[in-house]
């Protein structure tokens, strides 16, 4: 009987020891999967620097009715615009967060713009969309107008702007707009393709009007997204 008891107390104890080394091992094997998974989890696809426009003591146009701020609507647009990009896998950089200007003290102008430069610069993105408000003399001008300086940003800003026709302008104006080249230091970078996308005349009460909506706001951002995605797809 006493040989029979300790035999099954031997088992019982066997049983209990491969049972805890059961449980190491499969601690260890999901330690080892996870590290593993961090250890090659994707990098972002892309760098983009997003440049809300404006800022500070530096509002830019307003609202032709509501006497909105552009540096306001511009902030918000790029912060939409930024998480767009990163729920999509992109690496999203803000040239500013908040309603202030980028540069410390008291605002300069100059002082603003090689701040916002100087992240451009640190970023290395692989493409800057500068985010702005229009305005015209005429009041009837609508629409969204894209903007470009260097040769290399040429065929960035001929795709968003065809993109942008045919989903933004075509549907509401029933017209078409060609992107503009011009002088523009915070479009100015070199190699990196870069534009602004001047989002909406408000000047005019009906753009004012849409681009005060969240909604549009979102709809309008979500397209600048799918138009550079596109090109920085075909470009690579």
């Amino acid at each position: 009987m006493f040989k029979v008891i300790k035999l099954k107390s031997l088992l019982i104890v066997l049983v209990a020891l491969l049972l805890t080394a059961a449980i190491l091992l499969t601690a260890i094997f999901c330690a080892r999967k996870e590290s593993a998974a961090t250890a090659f989890s994707p990098l972002p696809k892309k760098t983009v620097v997003i440049d809300a426009g404006h800022g500070g003591a530096d509002p830019g146009v307003t609202g032709i009715r509501t006497g909105v701020k552009e540096s306001e609507l511009n902030l918000k647009t790029a912060l939409v615009l930024g998480e767009i990009f990163l729920s999509a896998g992109y690496r999203a950089v803000q040239t500013r967060y908040d309603e202030g200007s980028t540069a410390e003290g008291d605002f300069d102008k100059t002082a603003d713009m090689k701040a916002r430069r100087a992240v451009i610069e640190r970023a290395a993105p692989d493409a800057v969309i500068s985010i702005h408000m229009n305005k015209y003399q005429d009041a009837s001008r609508r629409g969204v107008q894209v903007f470009y300086v260097t040769e290399s940003s040429r065929a960035l800003a001929e795709n968003m702007q065809k993109h942008l026709n045919q989903t933004m302008n075509m549907p509401t104006l029933g017209r078409e707009f060609e992107p503009l080249k011009g002088d523009y230091y915070i479009a100015d970078n070199g190699s990196i393709p870069s534009v602004i996308v001047e989002c909406a005349f408000l000047s005019n009460p009906i753009d004012e009007s849409l681009i005060t909506s969240a909604d549009y706001r979102l709809r309008l951002a979500s397209e600048i997204e799918i138009s550079v995605a596109r090109y920085l797809k075909e470009s690579a």
